[in-house]
């Protein structure tokens, strides 16, 4: 069975993967997939259909899909809905979509895409959504605005464990809780739950990246177990921590707010 051998990139709220495709069997996972044409075609089966597209492809969160590649690698974009469900207008993130775009905004996500994966900042995930949607509004999603949100994302950054409950963030802030989600939410264009289990598998991966086991992983990031962090992953992304193979290559980028 192939595996997943390639490049992944992990920042707070996507994830890039780059290499090849595993075998996989049907599967739905909480992150918008979007899939890049740019190693060659994809081969996308839902319950409904059964194609092969040569232009980007999103599958939206919770989609019931398999996909694989007769090429040797493939580009994929894994990101929180939440960021790009602004763009309503052009995507309902419940659904499969085929973008075609002009040639020219093509070459300027090609090129993107071929940035060396050491310059690739905490943003690259949600630029490369903006490449695709040039008027949307996720671009802003890491712009901090209230110093009482920046406070609150150095705390997370710096805590041990980030099993963090919302009244121990809103006590610090001196918001109440209605209001702090409100106002992290808009802000950063996630819930603090939804942060917080970036936060986690972000910390997972980049234990994982220094060859600690799946344990170690796992407990590092503060989830139960093993098994509870495959479950997550797989939630996630489709895919587990086991599936990536041993020549797989993690990258973490921490978020520039």
């Amino acid at each position: 069975m192939k595996k997943w051998g390639g490049d992944l990139t992990v920042g707070l709220g996507w994830v890039y993967y780059n290499g090849p495709v595993g075998d996989t069997e049907f599967h739905q996972h909480y992150a918008v997939q979007i899939c890049f044409p740019f190693s060659g075609p994809l081969h996308i089966e839902t319950h409904a259909e059964n194609q092969v597209v040569d232009d980007i492809l999103i599958v939206g969160s919770n989609v019931s899909h398999r996909l694989s590649s007769p090429s040797p690698t493939a580009q994929l974009l894994y990101i929180e809905p939440n960021l790009i469900r602004k763009n309503t207008a052009r995507l309902s993130v419940d659904q499969m979509v085929i973008v075609k775009l002009p040639k020219a905004q093509m070459e300027s996500i090609q090129s993107a895409l071929n940035i060396d994966i050491k310059k690739r900042d905490s943003n690259f995930g949600l630029q490369l959504a903006n490449l695709i949607w040039p008027k949307g509004t996720g671009g802003e999603a890491f712009s901090p605005i209230d110093p009482r949100i920046s406070q609150t994302l150095a705390e997370i950054e710096a805590a041990e464990d980030l099993n963090i409950r919302l009244g121990q963030v809103t006590k610090s802030t001196g918001l109440s809780a209605s209001r702090f989600r409100h106002l992290f939410s808009a802000q950063v264009g996630m819930s603090l739950k939804s942060y917080l289990l970036w936060s986690k598998l972000q910390r997972a991966i980049q234990s994982l990246a220094t060859n600690s086991s799946l344990t170690s992983a796992a407990h590092a990031a503060g989830f139960a177990d093993s098994a509870h962090l495959s479950r997550t992953f797989r939630r996630t992304f489709g895919l587990s921590p086991a599936d990536l193979n041993r020549n797989a290559h993690f990258t973490t980028r921490k978020n520039g707010l």
